[in-house]
């Protein structure tokens, strides 16, 4: 938590402070990073590889995977700000030529890691037909619980469920069509009852 709080107030800084780390990215993943600082070598480590490195007393040499930038996302770290603080913190003998402060495949790779985020992802669904309100808003319940709801119709009385969960979704809802069934024939008995008393009542008379 501290070395992405770090790495925010790096970002946000307007220019790097007097004991900035100075980075030199290579063509094959490499990353040479120039600084005696632990809170660095945590900063960078949010974003490299951790677990293959190297160290001497004034650099560290980390390799950037695809893992390694995955996890960075998952804390919230987006590719822009990884690409912007290895751009703000290059060796300073980068900025004296022609050759760009990151290699142009480096990050080309970590923009197209950051896509296969937001791919489409296409999922089987079975159509669910019901008949009343009530018993669509049971059967919604019931597959969001299991997670199997995928959309839904409230106007239409439809929705969309999971296929691999479809089963359990269709053996709920003959279950309640079944209880339902049961309810209102139990409601419907007195009426039953009373209607055929007074048409005894009425032969008689």
């Amino acid at each position: 938590a501290a070395a992405v709080r770090a790495l925010e107030a790096s970002l946000n800084a307007p220019r790097p402070s007097r004991s900035h780390v100075a980075i030199i990215v290579q063509t094959n993943f490499q990353l040479c990073a120039y600084t005696t600082s632990e809170l660095h070598v945590s900063m960078l480590g949010l974003f490299c590889d951790i677990t293959n490195y190297r160290r001497l007393p004034n650099v560290i040499f980390y390799r950037i995977t695809r893992e390694s930038i995955k996890s960075a996302f998952k804390l919230g770290i987006e590719a822009r700000q990884i690409l912007r603080f290895l751009r703000m913190h290059a060796h300073p003998r980068l900025r004296t030529g022609d050759q760009p402060l990151v290699p142009s495949n480096v990050e080309d790779q970590i923009c197209l890691w950051d896509r296969e985020r937001h791919r489409v992802k296409l999922d089987e669904v079975y159509n669910v037909q019901c008949r009343t309100g009530a018993e669509f808003n049971a059967v919604v319940q019931y597959a969001a619980d299991i997670g199997a709801y995928v959309w839904g119709s409230e106007a239409k009385l439809r929705q969309l469920v999971r296929y691999s969960l479809a089963e359990r979704v269709l053996a709920f809802l003959r279950r309640w069509r079944s209880r339902e069934a049961v309810r209102a024939a139990k409601q419907d008995a007195p009426a039953k009852r009373g209607h055929a008393k007074a048409q005894r009542q009425a032969s008689y008379g």
